[in-house]
Formats: C-alpha cells, structure tokens, sequence
C-alpha cells in the first residue's frame, strides 16, 4: 500500500513534475524519478495545461461530515465540565458508554463507544484521576485565610524578624503506594509485600524560613510503629526551639496532636514561641505537604520493604537526601500557595 503523503508533500510533487517536464524530460523519467505511475504525471499534466497552477493544487478531503454539528460538540464538551452524576448517572464516573447513551438520549445521534474516545482526545480531553476534595472545605475562608490571616502572619513576621515554620505529620505504610509500570502485554506485574501492611513508620517534620527568608531548612523525627500525639509534638517542638534563635512562628492544621495541655505548656515555657491554625482541609498552603507527595509517590512508589527495620531506614535515606538539597525544598515552597508571599516576608525583614 503506498503511504499517505501530507497536502503539502502531494502538491510538492506535482508542481516538480510540472517543472521536470517543462525542462525537457519525458514523462516516463518524471515518473520514475517520483515513484508513481505515468498515468499519473500525464493526468498531472493534462490537469496543469487545462487550468494552470490551480489545476494541480492539492485539495485536502474533507473527511466524512461530523455527526454531531458545532453547536452540539460544544454542548457534549460542556456534559463533560459536570459530573456524570448530574445527568443521571449513579457515580461521577464519566465513560465512552455513558456519553454515547447522553448523546442518542439528548441528541438522538448514535455513537460507537470507540469512537468517542479518539473523539475525545481530539477535542482536548483524556483520562485522568480525579482529585478529591473534601465536601467540607470553604474556598471562601481559605480566600479569607490568604488575604488577611497570612498578611497578618507576614507583617508580624517581619516586624519581630521571627522565623516562620510550617509542621505536619504523615505515615510510610509498609503496603507501597501504587503507580503504573511497564510490563508485558497480558501479564499484570506482580508486586508482593508483607501481609501485615499496617504497619507503618510515623513521621514529624519541619520546614522553616529564616527571618530574611534567605535559608530554608528542613527538621524531622521519625517514630517506627508508633502514632505521633500531642506529647510526641510537644517535645519536638522543644528540639526544634534549640535550633532555631529569636522569636518562632508555627503554621500548621488544627489537628488533635496540635492542641491540648503539652502545647499549652510549651507555649509557656517559650514566649517566643506563637501557633497559627491554617484554614481547614487546605493541605496545599502546607509546603510540607508538597514533601510527603515527592517522597511517597516519586521516590517511594511501587516500593515494597521487607519490615518496618527496612522501611525505617528507606525514609530516612530519603528524607535526609531532601535535608541535603536546597533546591528540592525550594520546588516545596514552590508548590505552595504562598510561595510568593514567601518571597514579600524577604524583602519586607
């Protein structure tokens, strides 16, 4: 089968035959020196002496008519923008099936679910895993939260040259965190690991910003088959005050292990110590948050250790290889929300 050429390549060809004929070469040579029939180059020919230059333009085919008319396809792409459990469905999972029976439903058109998918991807569309977002969160407190609180925060800040840490906690389960690899066709890979997967190792850390917002760092603690609580914060807030001179100003989540009285007792003993809460279900403001996802899903996916001894030691190899790259913990605060406001804290101290 001979290939197909590009609307331009085709109309190249043509008007070299055009030419090579003009300066004196046969129709047999032409069509050898192109590879085509020449039955082919005399039909170019005849068309070129009957309507000159127009006659041997390359006209692109059109292709089939759409089904589905402007006005339509934009209403389909508009279905998209929606969950498909707005139009019926029992989940919010969009499929070709689903959109092929809205289509015939709504716009009485009948489509192949194959198709579609190549319809799809060829109006801007693609697979792809939904991210979750609590029903409880409140863009318009975390808009609050950004305008007024973290100006507040940055102001304080850079009045008392005060560091700024952000604080979370996470856990590496002994069960790896998934992620696609190649394999053979027909042949699922095979990743085993322990049956008591619930083991895990629970880990503390800190990112901070120096008070003219030229260093960053990052701290951690790590605790193997245990839970962090209050107690465990408390005194690593304790650790961390070692490190770090003048007045400290703590963001972090409003969860338990960040309350109650051994907080409130290192808040006592280090006046130069104050909190702040970030706004609920608002992860993203947390660079610290950017952190537990390299770690987890780059560094750590399809990773399957042995005990906890062995996962113990893997987290700490790579978090101290994060400890050891200022640009790493740079693309954190990067990711962040307030990485520009970052930026205000350095030029304002």
């Amino acid at each position: 089968m001979r290939p197909k050429l590009p609307t331009h390549e085709l109309e190249r060809r043509r008007r070299l035959a055009v030419v090579r004929i003009g300066e004196g070469y046969s129709a047999q040579e032409v069509a050898e020196f192109l590879g085509v029939h020449i039955r082919t180059v005399r039909r170019w020919m005849a068309a070129f002496r009957a309507q000159g230059g127009r006659g041997i333009e390359a006209i692109r085919h059109p292709g089939p008519t759409p089904r589905l008319n402007r006005r339509q396809q934009g209403q389909v792409c508009r279905w998209l923008r929606q969950p498909a459990s707005h139009y019926g469905f029992p989940t919010e999972l969009w499929t070709c099936k689903r959109l092929a029976i809205l289509i015939k439903q709504r716009l009485g058109v009948s489509y192949n679910p194959r198709y579609l998918c190549e319809w799809l991807h060829n109006h801007g569309f693609s697979p792809q895993k939904p991210r979750r977002v609590p029903r409880e969160r409140d863009e318009d407190k975390i808009k609050h939260w950004l305008k007024e609180d973290w100006s507040r925060i940055q102001n304080h800040a850079a009045k008392t040259k005060a560091h700024l840490v952000w604080i979370d906690e996470s856990g590496y389960m002994m069960a790896p965190l998934l992620r696609r690899t190649w394999g053979l066709c027909g042949k699922t890979p095979v990743l085993r690991q322990r049956a008591r997967h619930r083991d895990k190792v629970s880990v503390i850390a800190a990112f901070t910003l120096s008070p003219a917002g030229r260093r960053q760092g990052l701290y951690f603690q790590t605790y193997p088959k245990e839970y962090i609580n209050n107690v465990k914060v408390a005194a690593f807030l304790r650790q961390l005050l070692r490190h770090l001179r003048g007045n400290v100003i703590v963001i972090w989540d409003g969860g338990n292990m960040h309350k109650g009285d051994p907080i409130r007792q290192v808040l006592t003993d280090f006046p130069r110590l104050s909190v702040e809460r970030l706004p609920p279900y608002a992860p993203e403001l947390n660079p610290i948050e950017h952190l537990w996802g390299f770690t987890k899903y780059t560094q750590m996916a399809n990773y399957a250790p042995h005990d906890v001894a062995e996962l113990h030691e893997t987290v700490l190899d790579r978090l101290h290889e994060v400890q050891r790259d200022p640009q790493r913990i740079a693309s954190c605060f990067a990711a962040s929300e307030l990485d520009t406001s970052i930026k205000q804290v350095a030029l304002a101290a």
